[in-house]
């Protein structure tokens, strides 16, 4: 650090602090961009929106790494869809200490939260060995910071990847240092990051042998043309090199970070993401064409929507592709970093092109009077787009007007930072779980993980094996993320009740619990209330959390909500209101209890509602139906059918209750 300071000029305190003050202000930046998102992302968490999937993967690996070293990681990772990923992905290694101090989830989220903005540091020195202004550096830093995708990123889940900005232009920096015991640490951490990290860093690592040595007789004619003409463009070869090799290494594999795109489950989970090859060449094209460019022409040119077009089109790709996400990352930190060589003094006339020449030979004059300008304007410019970028689109944004595409779960932070009572009973209901005992559950509960045996159901995994589990665990709650994933895991939760090997210890919101064995009343009973958003109108519309069926309407009013219930008794109550107008006589509408199709339901209780079933207008009342359920029934209806008063009627809640459940 201190030979980094001899960049800040030594005088007398105060032109120290005020020449530091760029820096200062990007520290406190980075501070509460990890205060912010390390806040949202356990409460992300907290309210069952992450995944075992990719949370709790590494979750499961840092518990077993614990408990049971390296060598437990072959058999898990084989079990679990990942053949040898944990092998390429061993930089987690690094977080072990501090997972073993503070063994959970949450951990990993606050270290992402963390390492993602302190590579801040490594931006900001760098840009000032290129030679930028203090406020310049701090601007590539807010470049960084702002980007849209790379919030994205760090609100899904936790991924090693996230990390990659930080071990790259730290090994960037201690190369430009010459710090080669630093260099060669960080540049090993990169290499075992990720799939796709591996290529990028070991295409800057060939880059720079090339760099540093010369080619010797033993190099054929052709080789040593080869590396002379990249030696001959210095660092503007470096950009070329990465994207071509990545891009190559995309097309051959298929893929966009690693995954297996188009295989044998297309259409499933990543499976699904551009199946097709002209689809992926589309891409490339348009992602590595601006980066190919600014390997090519010069600074000194003024058509600033170069750099611009070249930070955009590729670390903002994710947004128009199916890329997104963690994914972007590492486009990202190839489009910052030659961003960086665009503007900085590194592009020499001796390295131009035919058409760079020229283009500077034309603008020389503009160039002499704005030499010193043009490096801090291409910053400045692309902060700006990038600040836009982050208004309109970041998941973190109030004025987000695409929530859908800032993440998977078509939601704001705002909608998650509210812990339900459906999490809170559901938080309850782990708890009911022995740490030692075996779970089979789904991909929104990563709070099960970190334990010998942990099975979920989802498409492109191996089938999980019911006599392993002692616990099943389902969450078909209000959580539309928990609903999505429920539907792999409802197969297994109809075999285990109709077995009779499992009984119900837990359910309420939506959650079922069963245990191997168990044949006493639920430990944890709780409520099943859902509101009008969560239902279908037939007809009618929402007025805030009420839905409003309109009086000259008379076709039916809601549908759902789906729920399977084991066996037992029941009550189901619906909370409605009607507007004046309805004599006593006068038929309402239709409750009933249903299941099956639309066109022959199998009716379990219904209930003829008429105008004296309501004391007075615009007052609510709560009408009950009992029902019993004699085995485990899916796809449970409750609806509101035949409208026929002529007035309005407003309907606010369903909630079901469980009175008894059948003994397993």
């Amino acid at each position: 650090m201190a030979k980094l300071m001899v960049e800040l000029p030594q005088t007398h305190t105060r032109t120290r602090l005020l020449a530091a003050l760029p820096f200062l202000c990007l520290l406190v930046g980075s501070a509460a961009y990890a205060v912010i998102f390390g806040y949202l992302t356990i409460l992300r968490f907290e309210s069952f929106n992450s995944s075992i999937d990719d949370l709790g993967f590494y979750n499961e690996l840092m518990w077993i790494t614990i408990h049971g070293g390296p060598n437990a990681w072959t058999s898990y990772a084989q079990s679990n869809f990942y053949a040898t990923y944990p092998w390429q992905t061993a930089s987690f290694l690094l977080l072990v200490p501090a997972y073993a101090a503070f063994p959970s989830p949450a951990t990993l989220l606050v270290a992402q939260a963390i390492g993602i903005p302190l590579a801040t540091i490594p931006i900001y020195f760098l840009g000032r060995k290129y030679g930028f202004s203090g406020w310049a550096c701090a601007g590539l830093g807010g470049c960084y910071l702002l980007n849209f995708q790379l919030n994205t990123a760090n609100l899904l889940d936790f991924h090693l990847q996230s990390l990659y900005p930080l071990t790259f232009f730290s090994m960037v920096l201690f190369y430009e240092y010459g710090w080669k015991k630093l260099f060669l640490v960080v540049s090993l951490i990169s290499l075992i990051t990720n799939p796709l990290t591996l290529v990028l860093t070991f295409c800057f690592l060939a880059a720079v042998l090339v760099r540093e040595c010369s080619p010797g007789p033993t190099f054929g004619r052709l080789t040593s043309r080869l590396v002379g003409w990249i030696r001959a463009r210095n660092v503007e070869s470096l950009v070329l090199v990465f994207g071509v090799v990545l891009a190559v290494f995309e097309v051959w594999t298929g893929s966009i970070a690693g995954y297996h795109v188009g295989a044998s489950s297309a259409g499933s989970g990543y499976q699904g993401y551009l199946s097709s090859v002209p689809d992926r060449l589309l891409i490339l094209f348009v992602s590595f064409a601006p980066l190919l460019a600014v390997a090519f022409l010069v600074r000194e040119t003024v058509i600033l929507v170069i750099p611009l077009v070249a930070f955009l089109a590729v670390a903002n790709m994710g947004y128009f592709t199916p890329i997104g996400r963690q994914d972007s990352i590492e486009f990202l930190v190839v489009a910052l970093w030659g961003l960086m060589l665009f503007a900085s003094q590194r592009t020499g006339a001796d390295r131009l092109t035919k058409v760079g020449r020229a283009i500077r030979a034309r603008s020389s004059r503009l160039f002499r009077k704005r030499k010193a300008r043009l490096p801090n304007l291409t910053i400045v410019t692309a902060v700006a787009v990038t600040a836009a970028f982050f208004v309109v689109l970041s998941p973190v944004s109030p004025w987000n007007q695409f929530p859908q595409l800032a993440n998977d779960l078509n939601e704001r932070p705002s909608d998650i930072v509210d812990i339900t009572p459906a999490d809170h009973f559901l938080t309850t209901a782990i708890a009911l779980i022995p740490s030692d005992a075996s779970v089979l559950t789904q991909n929104n509960i990563p709070q099960l993980t970190g334990r010998d045996t942990v099975q979920w159901a989802m498409p492109g995994k191996p089938p999980p094996n019911i006599s392993q589990a002692d616990y099943i665990l389902s969450d078909q709650s209000s959580n539309s993320f928990a609903r999505d994933w429920y539907t792999y895991l409802q197969p297994y939760v109809e075999v285990a009740l109709t077995s009779k090997e499992f009984g119900v210890s837990a359910i309420g919101y939506g959650i079922l619990l069963l245990q191997r064995g168990y044949h006493g009343a639920p430990e944890l009973v709780g409520p099943l209330p859902y509101n009008p958003s969560e239902l279908g109108l037939s007809s009618g519309y929402l007025a805030g959390s009420i839905a409003v069926h309109p009086a000259e309407n008379n076709s039916d009013f809601w549908y759902g909500p789906y729920v399977d219930l084991p066996a037992g008794n029941y009550t189901v109550t619906y909370r409605l209101m009607i507007g004046p107008g309805a004599s006593a006589s006068a038929p309402i509408l239709t409750v009933r209890v249903s299941n099956g199709t639309a066109a022959s339901p199998m009716i379990y209780a219904s209930s003829k509602l008429v105008g004296g079933d309501f004391p007075a207008p615009d007052i609510w009342v709560n009408v009950p139906l009992h029902f019993t359920l004699e085995s485990f029934v899916t796809s449970m209806e409750f609806p509101g059918v035949w409208t026929t008063s002529g007035v309005v009627i407003y309907l606010s809640e369903v909630t079901i209750t469980v009175v008894s459940l059948a003994s397993a």
